[in-house]
C-alpha cells in the first residue's frame, strides 16, 4: 500500500555514530537495572549459571557477567552488538526476556564506555567484539572492533562448553577517574554492588527458587528473596484470578503482623522497608519488572503496608502494558484496570485488618460506656471531630493514686510503667490511617486550665529547690509543652 511512495525522491539519513551511541547512555539505568538487563539475555540464552565478577582498580575497575548459555556464532554476535537488531513487534519465544534489541547496548553504555562481548558456541572457537565509545567518537563511524583488552577475561569461557561474557571497562559513570587508593570512591563502588545483590535476589527470585538459574557474585551464591513470604512466616494468599485468556494472573497476598515474626524473620523479611514495598509486583515471564508500586491506583499508606499483589503477564502483552526498554516500568491495560482496583481494595482491606485492634479501639472510645473494664487510655472527639487521647482517671490504679494524699515512689513508678506500656500506638496509627484529619495539632487555648497551672508551679518549685536560678527555671519550663503555649504562667512563678 506504500508502493506509490517508491517513486518520490528521497535521501538516506543514517544517524551520526557518535551522537546516536552517546544517546544510548541516557536511558535512565542504574547499576542494578543494567546488570539485571544483561542477565535477561543470559536467561534467554538458556543459561543455568551466571557469574558476576567485579574488581576495584580505580579508573581501571571492571565488571564481567558470564553465563553458560548457548553462546553465539559470528553472525549472531555481530547482530547482538548492533543497536536495534530486533523488531519489538516480533513474536518472542516464551523464555525470551528481551523486546527491543537494545538492552545489551543501552544497559552497558549507561555504565561504561567500553563494552566487550566474548562468546563461545559449542564446538566453536571463542569470538569477541567490542564497542569503544571513545573510538566511535574519534572516528565518527560505527566501527565494531574485534578486540579484547586482556586475555584473562576469556579464562572462564575456556572452561565452559559454551557461554558468553559481557565485559564492562572505562566505567566512567560509577568510577570516573578515581585513583585506586581513593577509599571513599572504593567504598561507594562496593556499596553499589551490595545493592545489586539485593536487587537480583528479588528480581530473579522465582528463577532461583525454582532452580532454573544460579547467580554468583564474586564467588558468593545469591539466595532468593521472596517478597510474599510464601514458604515461611505465614504470607497468606487471599485471592487468585486470571484475565486475558490466562495471559494475566493476579494473586493477592497479605503478610503477617510484624509481632508474629521472630527478630531473625523480621530481618529477612525487611520489615523496616514494608511501607515502601507495599503494592503491585509485576512479573513478565516470572521476571520481576516493577514492585512496591500501586500503579497510580492507590496511595501508599502505613495502614496497608502488609498488602502485596502479584501480577503475572505474558511477554505478548508488552505493548498493552507499556513495558519500557529498561523493563523497570509498566502500566496496566485499560481492560484490566477496574479488576486491579477491585482486587487492590480487597487486599488493602484485608491488610488493614491485620493492624485492626477493634477491642482496643472500642475501649478507647469514651462515648461507649457499656464496658466494666477500664483501659488506661481513652480517646474522645471534639465538636470539630478532632480526636484527643488522655489518661483514664477511672482506671483502678490511676483512681487509687488520685485518692491518696501521699504517693510512694514505687506506686508512681508502677503507674508510669503502666502508662508507657499501654500507650495505644496501633490504634493511633489505625485512626490516623482511616481519618488523618482527626489528628490535628492540639488546639490553642487562650488561658491555661487549673491543672496546667498547678503542674507548672510544682515544676518551678522543684527546680528552685535544687538550686536552679529563677530565670533559668522559668526558661526551662517555657521550653516544655504545653507550658510554652501560655506565657501568662509567669505570673504564678513566685
Amino acid at each position: 500500500m506504500l508502493d506509490h511512495l517508491l517513486h518520490i525522491p528521497s535521501e538516506e539519513t543514517p544517524p551520526k555514530a557518535g551522537a546516536m551511541i552517546n544517546t544510548f547512555r541516557a536511558f535512565g539505568y542504574n547499576l542494578q537495572t543494567a546488570i539485571a538487563d544483561i542477565i535477561d539475555n543470559s536467561i534467554s540464552a538458556r543459561a543455568r549459571n551466571i557469574w558476576i565478577q567485579y574488581e576495584w582498580q580505580g579508573e581501571d575497575s571492571w565488571v564481567t557477567i558470564t553465563d553458560d548459555g548457548e553462546g553465539m556464532d559470528k553472525n549472531v554476535l555481530v547482530e547482538a552488538m548492533t543497536p536495534g537488531s530486533k523488531d519489538p513487534k516480533d513474536v518472542r519465544e516464551e523464555n525470551d526476556l528481551g523486546r527491543f534489541g537494545l538492552g545489551l547496548k543501552t544497559s552497558s553504555f549507561s555504565q561504561c564506555k567500553a563494552l566487550t562481548v566474548i562468546t563461545k558456541k559449542k564446538n566453536y572457537d571463542i569470538l569477541k567484539r567490542c564497542w569503544d565509545l571513545d573510538f566511535v567518537n574519534y572516528t565518527k563511524k560505527w566501527n565494531l572492533l574485534d578486540y579484547l583488552s586482556d586475555h584473562k577475561f576469556k579464562d572462564k569461557l575456556d572452561n565452559l562448553c559454551s557461554g558468553t561474557t559481557v565485559l564492562w571497562e572505562k566505567m566512567d559513570r560509577l568510577v570516573g577517574n578515581a585513583n585506586v587508593h581513593n577509599e571513599a570512591a572504593r567504598s561507594i563502588f562496593l556499596e553499589e554492588f551490595e545493592k545489586v545483590e539485593e536487587h537480583l535476589s528479588l528480581v530473579f527470585h522465582r528463577y532461583i527458587e525454582r532452580k532454573k538459574i544460579s547467580i554468583w557474585m564474586n564467588g558468593h551464591i545469591l539466595e532468593a528473596w521472596d517478597p510474599f513470604m510464601k514458604e515461611s512466616n505465614g504470607g497468606q494468599m487471599i485471592a487468585r484470578e486470571s484475565f486475558n485468556n490466562d495471559q494475566v494472573t493476579v494473586k493477592c497476598y497479605v503478610l503477617p503482623h510484624i509481632s508474629k515474626l521472630s527478630p531473625e524473620a523480621r530481618k529477612i523479611a525487611k520489615t523496616d522497608q514494608w511501607y515502601q514495598l507495599q503494592g503491585f509486583y509485576i512479573y513478565r515471564n516470572s521476571r520481576l519488572l516493577l514492585y512496591g508500586d500501586w500503579l497510580g491506583l492507590f496511595a501508599k499508606n502505613e495502614h496497608f503496608k502488609n498488602a502485596r499483589i502479584l501480577v503475572d503477564i505474558s511477554n505478548k502483552l508488552d505493548h498493552e502494558w507499556k513495558i519500557d526498554i529498561k523493563k523497570a516500568a509498566a502500566s496496566p491495560s485499560v481492560a484490566i484496570r477496574k479488576d486491579l482496583v477491585r482486587l487492590g481494595k480487597m487486599t488493602r482491606k484485608a491488610a488493614g485488618d491485620v493492624h485492626r485492634f477493634r477491642g482496643n479501639q472500642i475501649m478507647l472510645d469514651d462515648s461507649i460506656k457499656s464496658f466494666s473494664f477500664q483501659p488506661v487510655w481513652k480517646a474522645r472527639k471534639t465538636r470539630d471531630d478532632v480526636r484527643h487521647y488522655y489518661i483514664n482517671p477511672e482506671h483502678p490504679l490511676i483512681k487509687q493514686l488520685l485518692e491518696k494524699d501521699n504517693i510512694s515512689q514505687s506506686d508512681l513508678k508502677a503507674a508510669l510503667k503502666l502508662i508507657g506500656d499501654t500507650t495505644p500506638v496501633e490504634s493511633i496509627i489505625q485512626f490516623h490511617s482511616e481519618e488523618p484529619e482527626s489528628h490535628e495539632l492540639r488546639e490553642n487555648k487562650n488561658e491555661p486550665d487549673q491543672g496546667t497551672i498547678e503542674l507548672a508551679k510544682r515544676m518551678y518549685n522543684s527546680l528552685k529547690s535544687t538550686g536552679v536560678a529563677n530565670e533559668l527555671a522559668i526558661k526551662q519550663i517555657f521550653h516544655i509543652e504545653p507550658f510554652n503555649q501560655y506565657p501568662q504562667l509567669i505570673e504564678h512563678f513566685v
